[in-house]
């Protein structure tokens, strides 16, 4: 049960398994390691990519709860790198391999930078969580296959503009129940 830790080692845009490179994936959502700007200046604050952002779970443990351990990891990674609870409550629900993704709404705003946190009990060996855009475009992934994904687990990721998306979450192996949570770190001025 590695978890996110090992694709923490991988070099940001470094090209997954299947070849496409982080940047490649993200759908131009940004990935949080850059600020962006426009004509209307800054969009997203400058994240740096690794450091607190991965230290923040190395020694997380499952403890077959997916509710509270959700709960854990969130709290261990989100309040130590400045982000607060976005989702009101958290996202439950049973995946199993082959079976339709339970999804979530999530209202993305310009300029604020998101992690999801989720947690599947002992019975799903991958937990696969994708954040879509309206249009249906992957904006993050997590990259590991685990039971314990984050998306991202190396940095947060930033919305270039408002959009209504959706989180999904599905089991690529195994079936149980699972929990999942937003988190989010605001650049000043951000709605």
């Amino acid at each position: 049960m590695p978890g996110p830790a090992a694709a923490a080692g991988e070099a940001a845009g470094a090209p997954s398994p299947g070849g496409e490179s982080e940047a490649g994936r993200d759908g131009g959502a940004g990935d949080g390691g850059e600020a962006q700007a426009g004509a209307e200046g800054p969009v997203t604050p400058p994240v740096r990519v690794g450091g607190p952002w991965v230290r923040c779970y190395g020694n997380f443990r499952l403890s077959g709860t997916p509710l509270q351990d959700v709960t854990r990891l969130s709290l261990l990674c989100g309040p130590s790198n400045g982000m607060r609870r976005y989702s009101k409550e958290a996202v439950v629900g049973v995946v199993g391999a082959g079976k339709p993704a339970v999804t979530a709404p999530v209202p993305l705003r310009r300029g604020a930078c998101y992690r999801v946190f989720a947690v599947g009990d002992g019975g799903i060996g991958d937990l696969e969580v994708v954040m879509r855009s309206s249009r249906g475009v992957a904006i993050a992934t997590d990259a590991g296959e685990d039971a314990w994904p984050i998306v991202q687990p190396d940095r947060p990721f930033c919305a270039l503009d408002d959009d209504d998306a959706v989180l999904e979450v599905s089991a690529r192996k195994g079936a149980g129940r699972f929990a999942a949570e937003v988190w989010v770190l605001r650049s000043p001025g951000v709605r």
